[in-house]
């Protein structure tokens, strides 16, 4: 299958410029933008302005990693409202609530990518795609009901929770997420980096 786009209105993500050419890379033809030089795949153009899957998870953890972080933010968490409910106090800090919600989705989110190529490749059925593509989706609405029931306090990125982009696009679950993702690791980059 050819891609035939002969001016494509698509923004690069590191770029203010709609700018992009249709080049050939390994034998696959590719979206290459002409100011910045980056290159990325048409399947990886979303309707939003949120990084595309590998800009957002360039610097995360293998998943099994992320799994464990996930168990001793949630073992923190289970342990912190333990003890604020026993001293009558409300919830501990929501932003460590949210780091969990961002994390979950985040690793679901790089499951349904991987589970989807998989398919591409032949290895896993269109039940697990669906399976996983629909834990990814519940995952990024937690967050972003997260993100609006607290008028996006502990969230940042160029579009908020409550932008209508979320609304009227299909399947920005993982852009959201990407977005916030995103921003944590460029804030908060020492987790990934091992520094």
């Amino acid at each position: 299958m050819r891609l035939v786009v002969e001016h494509p209105a698509i923004v690069c993500r590191m770029c203010p410029s709609a700018k992009t050419d249709v080049i050939a890379e390994e034998g696959r033809q590719v979206l290459r933008h002409r100011r910045c030089r980056r290159t990325w795949q048409p399947y990886d153009t979303s309707p939003s302005p949120a990084p595309d899957y590998r800009s957002a998870y360039r610097t995360a953890p293998p998943e099994h990693e992320e799994d464990e972080t996930l168990t001793a933010l949630q073992a923190g968490l289970d342990t912190a409202t333990a003890a604020a409910k026993a001293a009558g106090q409300r919830r501990p800090d929501p932003m460590a609530h949210r780091l969990l919600l961002l994390s979950r989705a985040a690793l679901a989110d790089r499951r349904a990518y991987a589970t989807e190529l998989g398919h591409l490749r032949g290895g896993v059925t269109v039940t697990q795609v669906e399976h996983a593509l629909d834990h990814a989706d519940t995952a990024a609405a937690v967050l972003r009901g997260f993100d609006v029931d607290t008028d996006g306090v502990y969230a940042a990125g160029p579009l908020r929770a409550a932008h209508p982009v979320w609304d009227d696009e299909p399947d920005t679950g993982g852009a959201y997420v990407r977005q916030g993702y995103t921003e944590w690791t460029r804030v908060e980059r020492a987790p990934f980096s091992g520094t």
